[in-house]
């Protein structure tokens, strides 16, 4: 899987937020809801395996959908300034049952026009 694969969608997922921080993996769905066979090319690149666990449980550790999507954001914004990313302290909460493996935190991205 290529990053430049799912930029345009990423982008519109970030717009239509209007400013709002999103995870990654909240981003992913949102690719799998807007266009189920690019989801499914995620998956199948990166597959949760059974000595790994569940998409976005033990983020930052783990290599899988959620964390393509960081990684690919993390190259989108040198070209897109209006993609903004900030660190959520994760500590203590857990998302549909996941608890992201991380300490410092997970990252967090939003589309900002004009800061």
């Amino acid at each position: 899987m290529e990053f430049k694969q799912i930029e345009t969608v990423t982008i519109q997922i970030l717009q239509d937020a209007e400013g709002s921080f999103l995870f990654p993996y909240q981003i992913f769905n949102r690719i799998k809801d807007s266009n189920s066979s690019l989801g499914k090319q995620i998956e199948d690149a990166y597959p949760t395996e059974s000595d790994k666990p569940i998409m976005g449980e033990g983020s930052g550790i783990y290599f899988g959908p959620a964390s393509f999507v960081a990684h690919a954001l993390n190259k989108f914004k040198d070209s897109h300034p209006e993609i903004k990313k900030e660190w959520f302290d994760a500590n203590d909460i857990e998302v549909e049952g996941i608890i992201p493996g991380n300490k410092e935190g997970i990252t967090i991205w939003a589309w900002k026009e004009g800061t």
